[in-house]
């Protein structure tokens, strides 16, 4: 069964296209096969048309695809092959004005055809989410929270003063002099401090917690909002995409309509002129045909009038030649041979005068007895 394919035109977009590219690539151009009907595949389909004798319009319908793919059509250019066979004669379709300009007009709409969605954030987004997965995991390090150092110069100098304080008032009490015990309260003093250091680690642990997780969430904010703009972008350009589409079909169509048109006039007016040609043609056959008829039939009857009058001078000759010699009538004798001869003659006359008047004789002369009942009796009688 064979493939039925579309009318396509310039602007015209699809895996049809890409199949005419090809076609035409097979025979000689060299077309990108983007599936795109630009100025240079419509530029190769005139030329292609041109160089197979199809009707030059730039246009690939079922002659033009037919030639492409070998196929047989049954819808030829009429206008086209009379043309060829008798010589009638029209101008190509030229591109009115109208068509010219919605043809510009498409062409500058693709031409503004958006590119491909070019990111302002992709990078940004892709810093920030490599930091979110690579992140290390939380881990607490004395030595490296400045806080605990400070607290820990802090609460060392205290206990120090404290033990100092202490083991001073231990030694009053002995008349100034230091003792074990001294040293032992003094001890104490400075242990307390430590230990008020070590009741900070766990307060010190949970905000260095705290501030791990508040420096992951503020990663995945700035992740959410690096991807709100993206999204924001992203919809302006499907937008502004979706604007040309709409507008390129806008046009698409009024190309497409003005140059139906247009080219619909030039057609009519085409086949128009066709029809008086071959009414013309027919006329002046026709009344050729009627002088070669005229001129045939004037040429009959003046050889039939040519036989009448010989067949006249036969019987006169006869008449002379049978002399005073009587017949059984009474009337002149004739050889019957001269008879036989003369109604042979006046038969053929009498079918000549019959074809001229269209009025065929189908009898047969008498040739003897009796008298034949023909217009040339007065001849012999």
């Amino acid at each position: 069964m064979a493939t039925t394919r579309n009318q396509l035109s310039y602007g015209a977009q699809g895996n049809e296209v890409t199949e005419l590219q090809k076609l035409l690539n097979q025979n000689g151009y060299s077309l990108s096969e983007d599936g795109v009907f630009g100025t240079k595949t419509q530029e190769a389909v005139r030329d292609y048309q041109q160089k197979n004798s199809l009707s030059v319009d730039g246009i690939v319908g079922a002659n033009t695809w037919g030639t492409l793919t070998g196929a047989s059509t049954s819808q030829k250019n009429t206008s086209t092959t009379a043309a060829a066979d008798t010589g009638f004669k029209y101008d190509a379709y030229q591109e009115s004005d109208a068509v010219k300009q919605a043809q510009a007009m498409l062409q500058q709409q693709m031409s503004q055809k958006p590119g491909q969605y070019q990111s302002a954030w992709q990078n940004q987004l892709n810093d920030a989410i490599n930091k979110i997965m690579n992140r290390e995991k939380f881990s607490y390090d004395l030595n490296g929270d400045a806080l605990y150092q400070q607290y820990k110069d802090q609460y060392v100098t205290q206990g120090k003063m404290a033990m100092m304080d202490t083991m001073g008032q231990a030694a009053q009490l002995t008349g100034g002099y230091g003792n074990s015990y001294a040293q032992g309260v003094g001890q104490q003093a400075y242990q307390g401090y430590l230990q008020q250091l070590n009741d900070k680690i766990p307060e010190l642990y949970q905000l260095a917690l705290s501030k791990y997780q508040m420096e992951g969430d503020d990663l995945y904010d700035q992740y959410a909002l690096l991807g709100a703009q993206e999204q924001q972008d992203y919809g302006r350009y499907r937008d502004t995409v979706s604007q040309y589409n709409a507008e390129l079909e806008r046009l698409q169509n009024q190309y497409n309509a003005e140059r139906d048109y247009d080219y619909g006039r030039w057609s009519d007016g085409r086949d128009f002129g066709y029809g008086q040609y071959i009414d013309d043609r027919n006329y002046q056959y026709q009344t050729g045909r009627d002088q070669v008829a005229d001129a045939q039939w004037q040429k009959e009857f003046d050889e039939a009038v040519r036989q009448f009058n010989f067949a006249n001078k036969i019987g006169e000759f006869a008449q002379k030649d049978a002399g005073p010699k009587a017949g059984p009538g009474g009337g002149p004798k004739v050889d019957p041979g001269v008879l036989e001869s003369m109604y042979q003659t006046m038969y053929d006359l009498e079918q000549a005068f019959a074809k001229i008047e269209e009025k065929p004789k189908t009898s047969t002369p008498k040739t003897t007895g009796g008298r034949s009942n023909t217009r040339f009796e007065h001849v012999l009688y």
